[in-house]
């Protein structure tokens, strides 16, 4: 079992209550993490240990752990860090709907017409040797 000093732990709590995700690369050599200064073995066995208690959920996908804090989370590490209940994760805001109207809508090379395939690409071949035949 790893030992966890309790300033480390505190840096891994209070990221994930303000992001509500924390994502680890599976390298247990790895010095150091990247997002909270704590390494890298140290911050995987303390969110292990989260899971177990069902207090986060844990994605794996292309050697990287991605755990997802809960409701029932984020009062345990509001208790562990002894902070009010002010301050809610990054993931369970809601997000704002400006964005999308700020986005200029996509358009392709040839003017109005989306990117993409299909539409006009030229005369087909069978179009090509009928004209040709015509002309002749």
């Amino acid at each position: 079992m790893v030992q966890v000093k309790r300033q480390d732990r505190r840096k891994v709590y209070e990221y994930l209550l303000l992001e509500g995700v924390i994502v680890i690369k599976k390298d247990m050599a790895l010095p150091v993490h990247a997002e909270t200064g704590v390494k890298n073995l140290e911050v995987w066995m303390l969110l292990r240990s989260l899971r177990d208690k069902k207090l986060v959920d844990l994605v794996f996908s292309w050697q990287y752990y991605y755990y997802y804090l809960k409701a029932e989370g984020v009062k345990y590490v509001r208790d562990k860090l002894g902070i009010v209940e002010d301050v809610i994760p990054a993931t369970f805001k809601k997000a704002d709907k400006k964005f999308e109207e700020d986005v200029p809508e996509r358009r392709g090379p040839r003017g109005n017409k989306p990117f993409g395939r299909g539409g006009n690409r030229g005369p087909r071949r069978a179009e090509e040797q009928t004209e040709t035949t015509a002309q002749q």
